[in-house]
């Protein structure tokens, strides 16, 4: 049986709870202004793959920056009938360019239900994309990686997994980061023999080849079946890195979870105490990290306050340590007057701004696109304007699912929104 990504599981459900499924996501791009809380332009569109004959689904989940107006994005398109293929799109002077898809491993299935769900650039021009996709007549998820060498894709492969996969194995890898020597780690989650979602580690030295996987052991109280799984990392130093994530305590309870590379060596994961008033659910997680220096680095994810509503909240490592999580009670101007947000993706400078994104529900009910500005410790929440011919009323929905800053007031982010027909649509923001 494939692996089912327990963080985007737990993401479509707060999405769908009150606009219905999410089924399609596209990309955004954006550029926070140097002081907090001044507003975006209004989003434009992007164009889905030259290849793309008829209207496609485009989905967007990552986004990575090397300087300001040069980003890549990376995601998945399809459409009725057509095979769910991953892609990456690139931004040079500021401008987004089509999708260009990626070539999967030879065993890759008719109908891949492949997606890029991590980027990470050394420079401009090579980048290393990370995902999963669909193979052999069992339809089992494997984990690939991908390599762009001056400006040109090479075929993905897949990496090795740990001693202990199951056989035929199942994986998928969720995020990747690199640093400026040319270490990169992969992080994400592999089945063993029992059947069990375990979380796992793959690395690549400043030259040479990518390694073998290694598992990353789910804290002590996870339940039998952790249903793990790692979905943000950030490192400092090569073999100086942290991930979160999360995991299963019981068969309807999932709780966050962190681990920490200390010297080349990952010490076992640790539960991410939740923020109280917690009650006990599945959308729980911090799914992303960012270090904005050398000994702090800052998560954020959700967490549920009741059976239809969820929070935004934070958590801090520093050295090798996570402290309780804190809530996040911004909500954006137009809220629902029974607030219900949630934060995907974190990025942060040294000066200790930080930017996240996620969605949150508007006065009329629906989960649309936010994005969070913190500074000097405080959070600030405001929706994303939507583009012209933007859907209203039952099929409003958008969201914003990854963002990366670089520079001093440079920041890019991925998500989608709905057009009037309810089909998704790529767009692209800026402010000066």
């Amino acid at each position: 049986m494939p692996l089912l990504s327990g963080i985007v599981r737990h993401i479509r459900v707060v999405v769908s709870s009150t606009v219905g499924a999410l089924i399609f996501i596209i990309p955004v791009a954006l550029v926070l202004p140097a002081g907090p809380g001044a507003g975006l332009h209004q989003a434009l569109p992007v164009r889905p793959p030259a290849s793309a004959r008829i209207a496609q689904s485009t989905e967007l989940f990552t986004t990575t920056c090397v300087t300001a107006g040069s980003c890549v994005a990376g995601g998945n398109f399809g459409g009725a009938g057509r095979p769910l293929e991953p892609m990456v799109a690139t931004q040079s002077h500021g401008r987004w360019s089509r999708g260009t898809p990626l070539l999967l491993p030879a065993n890759a299935a008719a109908q891949p239900y492949a997606q890029v769900s991590g980027l990470a650039c050394h420079s401009t021009g090579n980048c290393v994309a990370v995902g999963d996709y669909q193979y052999g007549r069992s339809g089992s998820l494997q984990a690939f990686i991908a390599i762009e060498s001056r400006g040109r894709w090479a075929r993905a492969f897949t990496p090795r997994l740990p001693t202990n996969a199951a056989s035929p194995s199942s994986a998928q890898l969720e995020a990747v980061t690199c640093t400026s020597n040319g270490s990169c780690d992969a992080v994400g989650t592999y089945q063993d023999p029992a059947g069990n979602a375990q979380t796992m580690v793959v690395a690549k030295p400043p030259s040479g080849p990518w390694g073998q996987a290694i598992e990353i052991a789910s804290p002590p109280n996870a339940a039998a079946n952790p249903d793990a799984l790692m979905t943000g990392i950030a490192c400092t130093a090569p073999g100086s890195c942290v991930t979160v994530g999360n995991y299963s305590v019981s068969a309807t309870q999932f709780a966050a979870m962190g681990a920490v590379e200390v010297r080349g060596a990952w010490h076992r994961a640790t539960q991410i105490a939740l923020p109280r008033g917690a009650i006990p659910g599945t959308f729980t997680a911090i799914g992303s990290i960012s270090c904005p220096t050398a000994s702090q680095c800052l998560g954020v994810g959700q967490y549920p306050v009741s059976a239809t509503q969820s929070r935004a909240m934070a958590v801090t490592e520093s050295r090798g340590r996570f402290g309780r999580a804190v809530p996040i009670t911004a909500v954006p101007p137009d809220s629902s007057p029974v607030p219900s947000t949630y934060l995907l993706g974190v990025s942060c400078r040294p000066s200790g701004l930080c930017l996240a994104v996620g969605g949150g529900r508007n006065s009329a009910g629906h989960s649309v696109a936010m994005y969070m500005t913190r500074s000097a410790g405080r959070w600030r929440a405001t929706f994303l304007g939507p583009p012209r011919g933007a859907t209203s009323g039952r099929r409003q929905l958008s969201v914003l699912y990854s963002v990366s800053c670089t520079g001093r007031s440079h920041c890019g982010a991925v998500g989608y929104y709905h057009d009037r027909l309810g089909v998704t649509r790529a767009e692209a923001t800026a402010a000066r």
